[in-house]
């Protein structure tokens, strides 16, 4: 689609005012452009629409001029979109244009073909067709023309993608004989301006480049298929001057063009995935260069496909040792999980052991009151206060052993469930499943299914310790201001709030943290039920926490 050695161009900076002020936006432009993707079905049918016109009308046509100038027409749609049927389209063309005794139109077409085929990658090809015209024998200015510019096009592709030094000067050095041999006076504006824009790129004067490529870009029209490779061809300006933003701007740019044209050859898309690759932003990149992929295997050139199967497989390595990280973060979560079980196991021993010193205190309590209270009637209020003290503990033993134990319940599940997820993506890794990896790790479903389990437990627990909290709590505010559950056996927020509350969580920052809202959304809650009491709201949190007692 675009000549990578011939001059790249700067767009105008008065097109762009955040260009001026160096204050562009890369992530709103990447945006535009994965919207752009989105709809790439719709662009495509669009092509596809005026493409089946064409054909219907070439069904039609009445003498093999017309059948010439409609084939002319459907080699421009196929152009960029489909190789094999462009180079078909324009090869009829050579057949009916000699069929006519046209010799301009027969030697116009041939360069044509030429030009496709370098575009294409088919360098071979195109030689042997440019060798094939006599170039003393061109008699059509613009055929000439356009002949020292394919050949021209040729040697710098030639130049452009060789990795042997002498041999890639030798091509440059050809390529730029035969774009001294234009003749400019026969070229369109924007034909003048490129040579000189090439030439000065060719220099190694990217600032002069910049200059011609600001006049071509008064003359095309923004989002169409030329105003793309301008862009591209500024991007590779702004490489040369070594001003990254403006080069990611203006390939994003030239990208976005190509997609809203349907064009399938994604030569600034592959570029795009490759400095995306550079800057770590591995997921965009993959989204890119498969969408390159695509569109390359619908264009159909070898060229494209050598050039984005390197960044496939560098995508690939770099997920690889991103899961190989991942794996790792799950078995040191795993050895931490299994650490803090053991934790938790000694702390319940303790627990025990603590719980039986209680009861055998309180026992010999109990006998050592029953011998005083015969003997001074005064400790009777002491006594009293004793035995409410043991009430509590036996309360706070109840909710402690249940709680305990479900938890370690809890804890033993999520490491099974980590090894589980573990073993899955392990798998995926060895089978190399990086888009069902993707989806599986893409969304918050895991943790969202995590919290509603995390709540219902903590949910039939708390009931299964306080049956009656509900009813005690409703009877604590106005009729018109009690709480309905959404079902038997659960609780909503404001039941939740103050369960923890009654289990002596009082902190709303802890309570925000364990139902995953803001700090202040939990005094909002707090604030509205205490509002709904029927005695003093000041006291209405010490009603709750006796709720059971």
């Amino acid at each position: 689609m675009k000549n990578r050695f011939l001059i790249y161009t700067l767009l105008l900076l008065f097109v762009s005012p955040v260009a001026w002020a160096g204050e562009i936006d890369l992530h709103q432009v990447y945006r535009q452009l994965d919207e752009a993707i989105e709809q790439t079905d719709r662009y495509v049918q669009e092509r596809e629409e005026r493409i089946s016109t064409a054909k219907k009308a070439l069904l039609a046509a009445r003498d093999d001029r017309q059948r010439y100038d409609i084939c002319r027409k459907l080699y421009d749609e196929y152009r960029p979109y489909m190789n094999d049927s462009a180079i078909y389209y324009i090869d009829r063309c050579i057949a009916l244009a000699e069929g006519l005794g046209n010799r301009i139109e027969v030697e116009g077409c041939q360069i044509q073909l030429a030009w496709q085929c370098t575009e294409s990658g088919m360098y071979h090809e195109a030689m042997d067709i440019l060798h094939g015209i006599d170039a003393a024998q061109i008699s059509d200015p613009q055929n000439l023309k356009q002949y020292n510019s394919t050949l021209a096009h040729l040697y710098s592709e030639l130049g452009y993608y060789c990795k042997v030094p002498r041999l890639q000067q030798s091509y440059y050095t050809r390529g730029n004989h035969y774009r001294e041999l234009i003749d400019t006076t026969v070229c369109s504006r924007d034909e003048a301006l490129q040579i000189r824009e090439t030439a000065c790129f060719a220099s190694g004067d990217g600032q002069g480049a910049l200059r011609y490529s600001d006049q071509r870009l008064e003359h095309v029209k923004e989002g169409s298929h030329e105003f793309a490779i301008v862009a591209f061809y500024r991007y590779l300006d702004y490489q040369l001057l070594g001003d990254s933003v403006q080069a990611r701007y203006w390939v994003t740019q030239s990208a976005l063009s190509d997609v809203r044209n349907a064009v399938m050859d994604q030569g600034a898309m592959w570029e795009l995935a490759n400095l995306l690759m550079a800057d770590g932003d591995m997921d965009r990149a993959y989204r890119y260069i498969h969408f390159a992929w695509q569109c390359a295997s619908k264009f159909n050139t070898v060229k494209r496909n050598s050039q984005i199967s390197p960044v496939l497989t560098a995508i690939s390595d770099n997920y690889e040792a991103s899961l190989k990280r991942a794996n790792r973060q799950l078995l040191y979560l795993a050895v931490v999980a299994s650490l803090l079980a053991a934790l938790f196991l000694g702390i319940l021993f303790y627990s025990n052991s603590q719980r039986k010193k209680l009861a055998r205190a309180r026992n010999e309590l109990s006998a050592s009151n029953t011998q005083l209270a015969q003997l001074n009637s005064q400790l009777s209020d002491l006594n009293s206060q004793m035995r409410q003290t043991n009430l509590k503990l036996n309360e706070s033993n109840r909710v402690k052993d249940e709680y305990v134990g479900r938890f370690i319940h809890l804890c033993s599940f999520y490491i099974d469930r980590l090894d589980e997820m573990r073993k899955r993506v392990n798998k995926m890794v060895k089978s190399k499943d990086l888009d069902a990896l993707y989806k599986i790790t893409e969304g918050n479903e895991l943790r969202d299914k995590n919290l509603t389990e995390l709540y219902e437990m903590f949910d039939s627990t708390f009931l299964h310790l306080f049956p009656n909290f509900v009813t005690d709590f409703n009877a604590l505010l106005k009729p018109e201001c009690r709480i309905t559950l959404p079902e038997p056996g659960t609780l909503n927020t404001d039941m939740r709030i103050f369960a923890l509350i009654r289990l002596g969580i009082e902190d709303s920052s802890r309570i925000a943290e364990f139902l995953h809202y803001s700090v202040n959304t939990i005094y909002n809650y707090r604030a509205k039920v205490k509002n709904g009491a029927i005695g003093d709201r000041d006291t209405f949190e010490a009603q709750v926490k006796a709720i059971g007692m």
